[in-house]
């Protein structure tokens, strides 16, 4: 069949012209169309460069990728709140140092605060925490403050028990994109120039460290006082040990917080080695022994007085004491002192006076013979009696030496 390309009129095979048109009718051409196939195009190996970079790039989004994992991970509030309360509650010093907000100085180190919180952690003999969770967070209004509550578990309690831990949020990203929330606790902030008091010319260490004299504020210092001027201390209690100029030592603590920036170590009765105490009191029963033996015997102070000497200790006022008591025991005609021997001696009180001076305050308990007359003969007898004494020392030459007394028994009864 051949259609006609004018009205396309389906015409025989081998007509020429159209039966209806009656226009000529064209045959048409089959040509052959040879296809060659494209030539493929060979692939060129990669360079050792390109894949280098390839590689690289691969490593580079991956490592970004467990960078954002892990910086969102650190920087959630609930991680850094969990993070504080696991070194807290297990005395990880380590850990718990790098929350302290620190003001640098020899006694805010690391070493320093290992060696404070290692005693702490024996002391307080923490209890076991058997599981936590946390339990509730909640921002504040501003969007600045995130409270974290953790529920926790002690072993062998069966209540829960609550911890808030405030955190605030700072002006600056963590990592350049994430949030970043700190621990706020006032007790992690160092304290600044600290004042603590103590006697003149004493040694004060702290945690093993001798203050240095250069830390002395010599305007708030008195005749009997050094003042020392810290720069920063932790919010810790600290073992001091203060060498006092009188050839013993104190065990004290010092008590660092925020509320108080001062403390001052007084010297009494209470602090003293019960070992010193005793020096102390068996140094005034020798002492009162001479003084009233040299009475007795109705010696001058000049007779007696090489047992108080000592580099430049002054005994005139130990001397006039001396002499009125002299006078005040020879006004009783009735009874005469033959003996006393001092027993019980205490301690009861103890200052420094503006000179310098040790002032006790001792109560003693004494035996004492008298002689008296009585029908016309010379009768002895002892008693036994107590009393309170003030006596006086200076300290030198490594000893105590008697400056003063006051208060001493200068009667003694036959009835009594």
């Amino acid at each position: 069949m051949m259609f006609c390309g004018e009205c396309g009129y389906k015409n025989k095979l081998d007509a020429k012209f159209c039966e209806e048109c009656g226009k000529p009718l064209k045959a048409e051409e089959k040509s052959e169309i040879k296809t060659t196939p494209k030539k493929q195009k060979e692939r060129k190996p990669m360079s050792k460069q390109s894949k280098i970079i390839m590689i690289i790039s691969i490593i580079v989004i991956i490592l970004l990728s467990i960078g954002f994992i892990i910086g969102k991970n650190l920087t959630d509030p609930k991680k850094v709140a969990t993070a504080y309360f696991n070194a807290a509650t297990s005395y990880d010093a380590d850990k718990l140092y790098s929350y302290l907000d620190i003001k640098n100085s020899e006694f805010t180190s690391k070493k320093v605060f290992k060696k404070i919180v290692e005693r702490m952690k024996k002391e307080n003999n923490p209890k076991k925490i058997t599981n936590y969770k946390v339990t509730k967070t909640e921002k504040s209004n501003s969007g600045l403050s995130m409270y974290v509550t953790i529920s926790y578990t002690i072993e062998g309690k069966t209540n829960d028990e609550t911890e808030q831990i405030t955190l605030t949020k700072q002006k600056n990203n963590k990592f350049l994109f994430f949030e970043n929330w700190k621990v706020s606790d006032n007790s992690l902030k160092t304290v600044d120039d600290f004042e603590l008091s103590v006697l003149k010319n004493s040694k004060v260490t702290l945690e093993g460290i001798e203050l240095d004299k250069k830390y002395i504020d010599k305007e708030e210092s008195t005749s009997s006082t050094d003042v020392y001027q810290l720069p920063a201390m932790l919010p810790l209690t600290y073992e001091m040990k203060i060498e006092l100029p009188f050839g013993f030592s104190l065990e004290d603590e010092l008590n660092v917080n925020t509320y108080s920036n001062s403390q001052t170590i007084h010297f009494d009765e209470d602090n003293i080695p019960s070992k010193e105490k005793e020096k102390m009191t068996e140094q005034a029963k020798k002492d009162l022994e001479i003084i009233y033996k040299g009475i007795i015997e109705n010696k001058n102070f000049d007779d007696i007085k090489n047992n108080f000497e000592g580099k430049n200790i002054e005994l005139d006022d130990l001397k006039d004491e001396y002499e009125d008591l002299k006078d005040s025991m020879s006004s009783y005609t009735t009874t005469s002192l033959k003996n006393i021997e001092f027993k019980d001696m205490e301690l009861r009180n103890l200052e420094l006076d503006d000179d310098g001076y040790l002032t006790m305050y001792l109560y003693t308990k004494y035996d004492y013979t008298i002689a008296y007359e009585e029908d016309g003969e010379t009768k002895q007898k002892t008693k036994s009696s107590s009393d309170g004494i003030y006596v006086s020392y200076s300290y030198t030459d490594d000893s105590y030496h008697l400056v003063d007394m006051s208060s001493l028994p200068s009667y003694f009864s036959k009835y009594f």
